[in-house]
């Protein structure tokens, strides 16, 4: 079964919109994941918001792969996001461009609700991370019918933190 849901908010107003309950949200992956090395898929990135939050935080050693299916969203992250060792990349969850077993953590956070192709999803995320990483995929409720649990049950419910958060770590 495939959910259609359209993203209705526009880039220029959504850190002005999300960033403080982001960032809350952030703060609680950040406990679910520890110490952060290595590189790191953010899945429906939107505006950068997540990469914003690590390095106000201090967080260091990491390298990113910002990927949102919105360009107008992607060109306001590339602002934030002036790293060498960062990349953004417009493509949807569903069909990622890049070999399998490349990330160390995959987070796609808010966005559950939001893929039209969710199982097809779950298989791209799982195919690019790599043995031992972390897939944490997040949903605000009442957005989605499908869980990630209920398509895979490597997935688990981990906690509510304004979300619900779905971890999976991948052997």
């Amino acid at each position: 079964m495939v959910e259609i849901v359209e993203y209705l908010i526009k880039p220029e107003v959504y850190n002005e919109l999300y960033r403080e309950e982001q960032y809350v949200k952030y703060k609680c992956l950040l406990k679910l994941t520890g110490i952060i090395k290595g590189l790191i898929l953010d899945a429906g990135c939107g505006t950068g918001l997540l990469y914003e939050y690590l390095e106000e935080s201090g967080i260091k050693g990491f390298k990113y792969v910002c990927m949102d299916p919105s360009h107008e969203m992607l060109l306001i992250a590339k602002s934030k996001v002036n790293s060498p060792l960062a990349l953004l990349l417009e493509s949807y969850a569903e069909d990622i461009p890049i070999k399998s077993s490349t990330f160390n953590y995959v987070f796609s956070v808010s966005t559950w609700g939001v893929i039209s192709d969710k199982a097809k999803a779950l298989r791209e995320l799982k195919r690019v991370i790599m043995p031992q990483g972390l897939l944490v995929i997040t949903g605000y409720p009442n957005t989605f019918t499908i869980k990630p649990s209920d398509l895979d049950p490597v997935f688990k419910e981990t906690i509510q933190c304004i979300d619900y958060f779905y971890t999976a770590k991948i052997v």
